[in-house]
């Protein structure tokens, strides 16, 4: 029960951390450049929500698998970490992304 549990809490923090990038690509695109919208703003609201909407959606996937082998009497270790890695990676270069455009464009 403690494994099922702390996986929801995993699966959670997931969820919470691709909200956030959500959220900040929104007001991004609705608050950059004293409240004017354009296409830099746009974009780089865009490239950041995209990127909270794929962390939500590889914590949703990890979740199931995990419940999954859970479910099977396996017992899931940390052995790998280039799912998480590659995911932090990817929330790193939409930020950056979206910094460079809208640093280029302003």
């Amino acid at each position: 029960m403690r494994d099922h549990l702390a996986n929801e809490r995993t699966q959670l923090a997931w969820l919470r951390t691709g909200a956030a990038v959500m959220v900040v690509g929104l007001a991004l695109a609705r608050f950059a450049d004293g409240g004017g919208v354009d296409a830099a703003s746009l974009t780089a609201g865009g490239v950041l929500i995209a990127a909270g909407a794929g962390v939500a959606a590889y914590g949703l996937r990890r979740y199931r698998r995990i419940g999954v082998e859970l479910r099977h009497g396996l017992s899931p270790t940390a052995a790998s970490t280039r799912g998480p890695t590659l995911a932090s990676a990817a929330v790193l270069l939409a930020v950056v992304v979206a910094a460079v455009v809208l640093v280029t464009t302003g």
